[in-house]
């Protein structure tokens, strides 16, 4: 290959990388904004356009502490189903260990959500776990939950992604993203 085809190559390469770097930075700029929980010690990058409510009150959900909740606005006025993610903390009792109370989760799990159907377990570490899962609270109508739980200092965080059947698989690629992102410090 002669200097001419390199050099243009090289050029061809360098600008490819820099419109990469500039689409990255626009996401991450323009699409997300930055939380951060100083109280719980945690920050992630949520969708701009939603919106979120801290919960400064003890509200508990199955004995966890529901710390926030983000909101994804309507698509279009006939839209019934808004995705959210909420983030609940529960403090481990220092007489459990966290894969107990992984299992017993589970079992109150199977044992609250009406017509629950577990599609995947992972207890991915001694610290990380996730599940997911689908109910039907009524007919015609299937809700998809992702779940990451995390111990981090006897503090477990549970962040539960829910959205309706229809729109998951464009869900799930946000939900990849958004968890890349969380930082428990």
């Amino acid at each position: 290959m002669n200097l001419f085809w390199s050099v243009i190559l090289l050029q061809s390469f360098l600008l490819l990388l820099f419109n990469f770097n500039q689409i990255f930075a626009e996401v991450s700029t323009n699409d997300f904004k930055l939380y951060q929980n100083k109280n719980h010690s945690l920050e992630l990058m949520y969708p701009s356009d939603w919106t979120y409510v801290e919960f400064k009150d003890q509200f508990s959900d199955n004995d966890l502490f529901i710390i926030t909740s983000f909101i994804s606005p309507l698509k279009s006025p006939v839209d019934a189903f808004q995705e959210y993610f909420t983030i609940k903390l529960k403090i481990l009792d220092p007489e459990d260990t966290f894969s107990n109370y992984f299992k017993s989760y589970l079992e109150k799990l199977n044992k609250t959500m009406i017509n629950i159907k577990i599609s995947n377990i992972e207890d991915r570490s001694n610290i990380n776990k996730y599940i997911q899962y689908s109910f039907s609270p009524q007919p015609g109508l299937i809700i998809m939950k992702d779940e990451y739980i995390f111990l981090k200092n006897n503090n477990i965080f549970h962040i539960e992604f829910t959205s309706d059947n229809n729109d998951y698989k464009t869900f799930k690629l946000l939900i990849n993203k958004i968890i890349s992102y969380f930082h428990i410090v």
